[in-house]
């Protein structure tokens, strides 16, 4: 466990998100937004993918990237609304230098089986097209990013974390391919990591309660943060439950509370501002 007392040394949690982070200040260059679309073989079909370079990238140089991840209903540029405004707050830490430069990536998670679309509902055919989203992320999108932008390639460059649904996902990504992610957050994330319910029905769950952990211990995310509000009535206690599942799988991560924040963007920002802060490697950078 001297790995997790470790990240209590260097990650100092600030909550909630400073307000003058969400808007936007003369003199700060806030990237460019471009609308691309790829080609998804786990569906076989084309599907969007936001993605924010910072405002002089440079094609000769790489950059690493964050994968930011919607909740459920919602689209690839939902975190970028009003109250999210996740580009605001990572170009405003960039520009005072307690964030690295870096790529966003925000993708479309809903990614049906066999590319059959179903009525979105709570219920588990929709949330198996969530489930889905690993392939299209692993197989498509990652090719997808490194043949086409200055991606910097490697488990050290290249983090994923999101909000309810995104958040769930991110750690049944993270956690199933930390081969992959170095970094991994979870902000609010929704029930169905591990066995247990919604506010609708029972999950089944991606892991076993035993089996939520990262195998390979050599490959335990440099950072891994999971957060959720006290008065979240979407997703209740389920944080708090993922974090002490890992506690007994004695799986290193960060786990705070957020008093007072609902299934909210106070949940959200609180937790992105956190982990942006803390991630590729910053901690080392403001230490030295």
């Amino acid at each position: 466990m001297e790995l997790a007392k470790n990240y209590l040394k260097k990650i100092k949690i600030i909550n909630p998100c400073p307000t003058n982070l969400l808007l936007r200040h003369a003199g700060v260059s806030y990237g460019n937004i471009i609308r691309d679309k790829y080609y998804s073989k786990t569906i076989n079909d084309i599907k969007p993918i936001t993605l924010i370079l910072p405002k002089d990238f440079k094609e000769n140089k790489t950059y690493p990237v964050l994968y930011l991840l919607h909740g459920l209903f919602s689209t690839e540029e939902s975190l970028l609304e009003d109250g999210y405004n996740a580009d605001n707050i990572l170009f405003n830490l960039i520009h005072e230098k307690k964030a690295k430069d870096m790529i966003l990536a925000l993708p479309n998670q809903y990614t049906p089986v066999n590319g059959k679309y179903f009525t979105p509902a709570f219920d588990q055919k929709h949330y198996d097209g969530y489930d889905n989203f690993i392939n299209d992320l692993v197989h498509d999108i990652m090719p997808f990013m490194e043949k086409n932008y200055p991606i910097a390639k490697g488990r050290e460059n290249t983090a994923i974390s999101g909000f309810s649904m995104g958040g769930r996902n991110s750690l049944y990504i993270g956690y199933t391919r930390p081969d992959l992610f170095g970094y991994v957050g979870a902000f609010s994330p929704a029930p169905g990591v591990t066995p247990g319910r919604d506010i609708y029905n029972e999950l089944k769950g991606l892991f076993k309660e035993s089996e939520f952990r990262v195998k390979d211990e050599k490959l335990t995310p440099k950072v891994s943060l999971i957060c959720g509000g006290t008065n979240d009535f979407i997703v209740g206690n389920t944080p708090e439950k993922y974090h002490k599942i890992l506690e007994k799988n004695k799986q290193p991560h960060v786990w705070y509370p957020i008093p007072g924040a609902d299934h909210d963007t106070d949940a959200f920002t609180s937790g992105y501002y956190n982990f942006v802060t803390s991630i590729f490697d910053i901690l080392n950078k403001k230490k030295n």
